[in-house]
């Protein structure tokens, strides 16, 4: 199990119109081959995901 290697993809999509009118911010970055996860706000509005 040691010489098994993980591939892992990431697809990030440009935000939508209405991500981009309630200025959303991106979670995720990507650089080089490293990918870069941001915490997200614990403060959630109503209609927001859970």
């Amino acid at each position: 199990m040691g010489d098994s290697k993980v591939k892992v993809a990431v697809r990030v999509r440009p935000m939508n119109r209405r991500e981009l009118d309630l200025h959303t911010k991106c979670v995720l970055d990507v650089e080089a081959n490293k990918v870069i996860l941001h915490p997200l706000n614990t403060n959630l509005s109503k209609g927001d995901a859970r």
